[in-house]
């Protein structure tokens, strides 16, 4: 089974703390995407299938990010892409 999109990285909360976690994995085959997340707001540490597509996928190529939304606290998460991510941490 060949990957399609695999990440593995920590996430800062809104005070720029890291204190999440999260790895997204999808095969080529599936049309959903297995999530580990662990909330940097609450610490709420969950494994879910998340269709792919909207709204959990937004945008296409480097533009694409990904919006994860804490089962406990409701916190929305923007993940940009790691290409988007180190240009915006460059300027």
């Amino acid at each position: 089974m060949p990957l399609e999109y695999i990440t593995n990285r920590e996430i800062s909360n809104n005070e720029g703390e890291v204190k999440g976690k999260i790895k997204i994995m999808k095969m080529r085959e599936d049309d959903s995407a297995q999530i580990e997340f662990a909330c940097p707001g609450c610490g709420f540490l969950e494994k879910r299938k998340e269709k792919w597509g909207e709204p959990f996928t937004t945008g296409t190529g480097s533009k694409q990010f990904f919006s994860i939304k804490c089962g406990k606290c409701n916190l929305v998460t923007k993940l940009l892409k790691l290409k988007k991510e180190a240009a915006k941490k460059k300027k």
